[in-house]
Order: structure tokens, then sequence, then C-alpha cells
């Protein structure tokens, strides 16, 4: 049995204890100590990480009541070893669990609506409430309550007790476990029958800033971040910020008028080049239809564009499919796109590219006049050139000669 150290003393950073049983693994080591400040992760919070005796610990996984560490090779040692965690990482985990359980009281409070899951993700926290889409002003008023709670700076108490016990604290759910009970009491606030670890004051969370929402399975998908992250959050906004002003030359007061003024500019700009570009593309596609080559079914124009928006040469393969030619055009680009496009009757540009698909790993479809779809980059050149091959000879089946 592993004596779990974390739940005696949340804060402890450094530990001794001994080796009871070791063995190798996938070229790491996995070791048991008789007792661990390591906590194992566990109900939406990961394992922590740090040193065992100089190795580094990768995982801390739990197995009945034995905790295993995985280490980053074998112990110099089958005795006494010294433990020192990443201090940081846990207490920003701790930092974010307590805020969490603040948080979903919280939501009970303000908006009726329960948590239904946790996950503690390495930018960010979530919880999955039961509502169907709280507005930006109940996001606040819930927001404002959580961080009522922090600011207030009641004591985290953890409380084990018999399963019968429990129901004389206001769970916000029900415990699903055998045996004994722990209850994370977080200042007269919250009470929650929880495995992990904490800190000592709800003052120590500091703030608790809500991010965002989504809908997710029938309720909401909340994303925040409490302490540490949330001023990680606010110092990266404000040199956002201070970068912005800097752009437009302009104080934060005056910046939305700036960026205002700046869609307006875009808007009129576009108002005036749409037409130009429109004239622009109905010239190229005549010109690109007179000079293609001519295939058992009409001109083909097959064509790789290095610098062209995909949106751009997808009107252009319209324009040159409206003058009787069959496009194959491809628009480079972290991963090319391509647009094919034919007068109806002619031939199935849909079948094309569901060839490319199994000979060259693209993906896409469409109508047998038009078809979009992506290819991998190493593959454009040899997947344009069996297009080309099957539009000159006026097939969709493939297996035809560039």
């Amino acid at each position: 049995m592993t004596r779990r150290l974390y739940y005696e003393d949340a804060a402890m950073r450094s530990f001794e204890a001994t080796v009871v049983e070791s063995r190798a693994a996938d070229g790491a080591a996995l070791v048991v100590l008789d007792a661990t400040a390591f906590y194992p992760g566990g109900g939406g919070q990961p394992s922590d990480r740090g040193t065992l005796a100089e190795r580094a610990v990768l995982d801390v996984v739990e197995d009945g009541d034995r905790i295993w560490h995985r280490l980053d090779g074998p112990l110099a040692t089958s005795g006494p070893v010294s433990g020192s965690l990443d201090w940081s990482r846990r207490f920003d985990h701790m930092q974010q669990h307590t805020g969490q359980h603040i948080l979903s009281r919280a939501f009970v409070e303000i908006a009726k609506a329960d948590t239904r899951s946790f996950h503690m993700g390495e930018a960010a926290v979530t919880i999955d409430v039961d509502h169907p889409g709280p507005d930006a002003a109940l996001l606040a008023r819930v927001e404002d309550r959580a961080n009522e709670a922090v600011w207030g700076d009641g004591e985290v108490v953890t409380h084990v007790v018999a399963m019968e016990e429990a129901t004389r604290f206001p769970l916000r759910k029900a415990p699903d476990v055998d045996g004994p009970v722990r209850i994370v009491e977080v200042g007269g606030f919250d009470w929650s029958a929880c495995g992990g670890t904490h800190v000592r004051r709800a003052g120590q969370v500091g703030l608790i800033a809500i991010l965002g929402t989504e809908k997710y399975k029938g309720g909401t998908r909340v994303s925040f971040v409490c302490g540490g992250r949330a001023l990680g959050r606010l110092r990266a906004a404000g040199s956002r910020l201070r970068d912005l002003c800097l752009t437009f030359t302009t104080g934060e007061e005056d910046l939305p008028r700036a960026v205002a003024r700046l869609r307006e500019d875009r808007d009129r700009l576009d108002h005036r080049l749409k037409p130009l570009l429109a004239d622009s593309l109905e010239r190229e596609a005549a010109d690109l239809v007179q000079r293609g080559e001519q295939g058992a079914k009409g001109p083909v124009v097959a064509l790789r564009f290095p610098d062209r928006d995909p949106a751009e040469i997808g009107v252009l393969a319209s324009l040159i499919a409206a003058r009787g030619g069959i496009a194959l055009l491809v628009a480079d680009g972290e991963t090319p796109r391509a647009h094919f496009s034919a007068p109806k009757g002619t031939i199935s540009v849909g079948g094309i590219l569901a060839a490319l698909n199994r000979t060259h790993g693209a993906k896409g479809g469409g109508r047998p006049e038009s078809a979009q779809g992506a290819i991998p980059a190493d593959r454009v050149d040899a997947a344009l050139s069996e297009a080309r091959a099957m539009a000159l000879a006026g097939t969709d089946k493939g297996n035809v000669e560039p």
C-alpha cells in the first residue's frame, strides 16, 4: 500500500520514501514507493510531474492501493529515495481544480445548472453544465459570484466520512464510491466528493475568468482559467492590445473606432475591386479555354496556381466550364485545394476526383459538373497529370497513362 502524502499535505513539495517494487517497461522504469506526494491523476485532474532520485517522473498512475511512478530510466538504488514535485504544475492544478469547485457551485446558485463533467487541459479548463445556452449577462453573474467566493478567502477543508454521514453535507452531486467518502469543502460555499488536490484557502485561486462557451450534448461547455493562467491570459491580451494600438497609432479608447474605419475602408475597396476582378477572371478564363489542349470532350485546362486564393480559383474553374472547357485547377497552400469543373454532359469531374482519391490520397468529391477536394502536397503534380490524362481521353475511370 502506498501512503498518500498529497492528501496529508497538498503543499508538500519534496519528500523521502522507500522503493518497495520496481520493474522495467518499454525503455522506462515503473516504481512503487511506500509513500508519495505525487498525485496520480483522476477526476479530470492530470497527474503530477517532477523527479525521483534525479530521474524524471513521466507519469503517475493509481493501481488499487499502489501508485506507480513511470520514470525515464532505472533507479540506482532500491532503498530510500528523494522525490521532488514540479511545484508550478502542481499549484496550477490545485488552483484550477479548486476554482472548478467554486465555479460549478456558482452555476448551481445563479443559473440552476449542474456540472456533468470536468476536464483540465494544458491551456484551459472546461466544465459541461446542464444549461441550453447561458447568455453573456448570465455568465457575468456566475463569474461575479464565483469570484466573490474566491475573494472571501474561506478555508478549504477536507472531511473523510462514512457514506451514511456524507448525506449531512449539501453536496452538488451524490458520491459514487465504495467505502469512506472524501468531501472537499470550500469556505462554506461548496461541498464536493473529490479525490483531487486543492489549495488551502479560496483566495489562493486568485481569479476565475470565463473564456467562452459552446453547445455540447444538449448542454453547454464552459471554458475558463484560474489564478496564474488567468494572469497569463490577461498579460497576453494586454500585449496584443498594445501592439494593435501601436499599429493603428491610437489609444485603447479609440481603438474600436480605428478598427471600424478600417472595415469601412476595406468594404469600399472590395466594392470597387470586385467588378475589376470579375472582368479579369472572365478574360483569363476565355484565354485559358482558347489555349487549352483539345480533348475528346473539349478543351482541357489543367493548371497549378502557387499564389492564388482558392475561392478565386473556384470561380475561374466555373468560368472555364461556362465557355466549354474542362477545368482541373489546384490552388497551392499548406493543403492544396482542387477545383474541377466541366460543361454539363461532357465528363464527370466528380468521377475524376474520386479516382484521385483512390490513387493519390486526395479527399473530396462532388457532382459531374463540379467537384472540390484536397490533394496531398507531395502528390499534386502526379495527381494533376493523371486528371489531365483522363480529361483528354474523355474518361473518369482512372488508370489512364499521363
